[in-house]
């Protein structure tokens, strides 16, 4: 008789075995052992790790093997759906394998074989899924058995199998999983599970997806000198340099580093560097020439992932990527989805793979099967930091790889200590080498190291690889900030009339291209409705702009094209934004104006001005204004607006040369008055293997998001015009399978995420959902266009009047 692990539909519409159940499971140990990392740091020799994951391999499908199983996947009668759940058996078989040799093995490896299908949940809970129904379960499916051993024995390779299959004696497992969570677990344990459960759940899927697991190749460590040449390092009077110099001067003292005899010995890095001076570029140089260095040094392949904050960057981040490696022979993917924000949780997936569609290319997507790995802070840090299955299918390829996060001061300050913490310990269990860049340098490992890693007796010690960082700024001087934050003088509600009236045309002038930046959606319309009528009442004709999240994103992409294009030609623009400018927008205005915020939110705006380092436009100014003091505490807390202000109420006036002092006043400030009992509640929950919770008050892992706003605000798919209704009706005939999901994936997808905005809650209750089967994305169709959504401004927030100011 063959069994078989999964089935399929054929041609006559009856359901066939599609895979042997013996063919499965060692596709599934080969692509484990093929992904498995050596050298890691987990708490076992490479050879127990690979043990483990063999046992954990052999038995997590060992319930397949029962008439139950094969008849509910073959749809033959009689099908019990309770006795044909697979997972737990193999479960207790692997523990009563393991439990003579080593306790801990045995209980971890249940673990994993009970969870294979499953979000992770608290080791403490483990036993609450024992009962005498399910004592009950495994007899029945052991007598089941009986006649199937020599064969089971034969697929295995495995001998007295029947002496292994029995429900183990719940007060042992009972005491092993409360000593282990009470008295033993530690945060290495964290990424002990969470790197064998990825081995097992990615094998599990690429086996039953087909999908052939990807090598990772060599690339030309000299790929960015083929693109803009070797760096000299030799030039050092950098006030003499001009803007493109200076990026090669920055870039020579970058790789230098890799001249040191003690750097493959270092892990956590930091490279600190003023806006505009190529830190992608440098570090996609260091990344690789390093890459290449570990391949000379341990024969492995890294793979390098590239972190940004904002999903609407990364296409540019491909961009310049791709023109770097195109002539070369690798995979370079791009992992955003729109569903990162506002999918659902993964609660329990298909148990038993029956006739479940695969699509390989997503699986390969999901899986990072490529040599760069372009992605958002939200796949990258909820994965670190998580319990889903969905996400913890790439988790093992954080190991051994090279990690540049970008932009990390939009990482929200709360979140700090803790996003150290479990980067250093990233570096120190799975060798992954980490490249922090910014050029506001936040505090991230200074607050990791007095909130949580002090206490655990470690100490993280990054190296910068821009050695004379504070000799680089001192040379800038594009721009200068202005506070002006009590030069309005009326109520929040007319200080935009009163800002354009008696402070914007005081500073501008029609020759100047002008960025002003707003704290909140409904202002930043207010702003640009209100210098739309000055430009028209004094027939200016300047090229108006606006631009925020409040907008699609198909209209973002090419308003920034346009942007650019007429500063280049001399037009002078004005463009009226969010926050969404201050990251991966390579803009360069004259001067601009911004609401008052975090203060290195005020300097990565600043580095949209002047950006060209233009000696006619020395010192160009950013103006700081204060527009709402209610909304700007709203946004960002009362504490940030308190600080921000302080800070810059030292002078009137900041050159860029003193940013990095101004930086440090205000982290210095910030970080003293903070609270941080959010970061360590849910580090003890990681070190406690704490991976979900029933109660509203604790934090466990399962609760932790990277951005915590995204509650309050809902997708909707805006219906502009003939393209988005095509787009949508691929949509509709996806849900529906009128069209197969490798096809909208491969040509609708990326169009379909291109007209969706996420809007409060508030502002759209009387919206349809795009479909009836679709509850996540709500439709603003064509018909209501007119008015529910304008090109220039984006989505109509009039129509609700509600006291309430939101950005994002």
């Amino acid at each position: 008789m063959n069994y078989y692990s999964h089935s399929k539909l054929n041609e006559n519409e009856i359901t066939e075995g599609s895979k042997e159940l013996r063919v499965h499971v060692n596709g599934v140990k080969k692509k484990a052992l093929f992904h498995f990392a050596e050298g890691l740091s987990l708490g076992y020799t490479d050879k127990e790790l690979k043990e483990m994951i063999t046992v954990v391999v052999d038995f997590h499908d060992l319930g397949k093997y029962t008439s139950y199983f094969q008849n509910y996947l073959l749809k033959q009668d009689p099908i019990d759906f309770k006795l044909k759940q697979h997972a737990r058996l193999g479960g207790f078989v692997a523990y009563n394998y393991l439990e003579k040799k080593d306790e801990k093995k045995a209980l971890l490896s249940l673990y994993l074989i009970f969870l294979h299908h499953s979000p992770l949940i608290d080791i403490l809970q483990v036993p609450s899924k024992l009962d005498d129904d399910l004592k009950r379960i495994i007899n029945k499916q052991k007598e089941d058995l009986v006649q199937n051993f020599p064969i089971i024995e034969k697929d295995l390779g495995i001998e007295r199998l029947q002496d292994l299959v029995y429900y183990t004696e719940e007060t042992k497992l009972r005491k092993g999983f409360r000593y282990w969570g009470k008295k033993y677990a530690c945060i290495q344990d964290y990424f002990l599970i969470n790197y064998l459960f990825s081995l097992l759940i990615e094998g599990d899927k690429l086996d039953a997806s087909d999908t052939v697991p990807y090598q990772l190749k060599p690339i030309k460590p000299s790929s960015v000198d083929d693109r803009f040449g070797k760096p000299d390092f030799q030039q050092k009077n950098l006030n003499q340099l001009d803007n493109n110099e200076l990026r090669n001067y920055c870039r020579a003292v970058v790789i230098s580093n890799l001249d040191q005899p003690d750097t493959l010995e270092h892990f956590v890095f930091t490279l600190t560097a003023p806006t505009g001076i190529g830190k992608t570029m440098t570090a996609l140089d260091f990344s690789l020439k390093l890459k290449d260095k570990i391949k000379k040094n341990s024969g492995a392949e890294a793979r390098i992932i590239y972190a940004l904050p904002f999903i609407n960057i990364i296409e540019q981040a491909l961009s310049e990527y791709y023109k770097v490696l195109k002539s070369q022979n690798i995979n370079i993917l791009g992992h955003y989805q729109y569903a990162d924000i506002f999918g659902k949780n993964d609660q329990k997936e298909n148990v038993d793979g029956a006739e479940q569609g695969y699509d390989q290319k997503l699986m390969a997507l999901d899986t990072w099967q490529a040599d760069v790995v372009i992605t958002s802070f939200v796949q990258f840090f909820e994965t670190l930091i998580g319990n889903r299955n969905k996400l913890l299918k790439k988790f093992n390829h954080f190991a051994n790889s090279i990690i540049i996060l970008d932009e990390v001061q939009t990482l929200r300050l709360d979140q700090m200590p803790l996003l150290g913490a479990v980067l250093f310990y990233m570096s120190k269990f799975l060798k992954s080498r980490i490249i922090l860049m910014t050029a506001t340098r936040p505090k991230i490992f200074e607050l990791a190291q007095e909130e949580i890693l002090t206490a655990e007796s470690e100490q993280v010690n990054p190296k910068e690889l821009l050695t004379n960082y504070e000799e680089v700024f001192e040379v800038f001087k594009r721009t200068s900030i202005h506070p002006l934050l009590n030069d309005l003088k009326e109520e929040k509600e007319s200080r935009t009339q009163e800002f354009v009236s008696s402070i914007f045309v005081n500073k501008w002038n029609a020759e100047k291209s002008c960025l002003i930046v707003c704290n909140t959606v409904k202002r930043s319309i207010e702003v640009f409705d209100t210098i739309r009528s000055y430009l028209e009442e004094n027939n200016l004709e300047n090229p108006l702009y606006y631009l925020s999240t409040n907008i699609i994103p198909a209209h973002r992409l090419e308003r920034i094209k346009n942007i650019k294009e007429d500063i280049q030609d001399h037009k002078a623009p004005i463009l009226i934004a969010t926050q969404i400018v201050e990251a991966g927008v390579d803009l360069d205005f004259d001067m601009g104006f911004r609401d008052i915020g975090p203060i290195d939110s005020i300097i990565q705006v600043a580095g949209r001005i002047n950006r060209n380092n233009t000696i006619e436009k020395t010192h160009s100014p950013l103006y700081i204004i204060d527009f709402d003091v209610k909304a700007t505490m709203m946004v960002y807390g009362r504490l940030t607006y308190i600080q921000a202000k302080k800070s810059l109420e030292q002078k009137k006036c900041f050159y860029e040369k003193e940013y990095l002092e101004l930086i440090t006043t205000y982290f210095d400030g910030i970080s003293d008055k903070s609270s941080f009992g959010d970061a360590r509640n849910f580090f003890k929950s990681m070190k406690t293997l704490k991976y979900d919770s029933d109660e509203k008050s604790e934090l466990p892992v399962s609760a932790f998001r990277i951005i915590e706003e995204s509650d309050r605000y809902a997708a909707v798919f805006i219906e502009t015009d003939e393209d988005a209704s095509e787009v949508l009706e691929k949509y509709l005939q996806k849900i529906t399978n009128q069209i197969s999901r490798k096809e909208y994936n491969k040509n609708w997808k990326l169009k379909f995420q291109q007209h969706v905005i996420s809007v409060p809650k508030y502002l759209c209750e009387d919206l349809e959902t795009v479909n009836e089967y679709e509850e996540n994305i709500l439709l603003v169709p064509k018909k209501e266009i007119g008015s529910r959504y304008s090109v220039e401004t984006g989505y109509n927030r009039d129509l609700k009047e509600q006291n309430m100011a939101y950005t994002f």
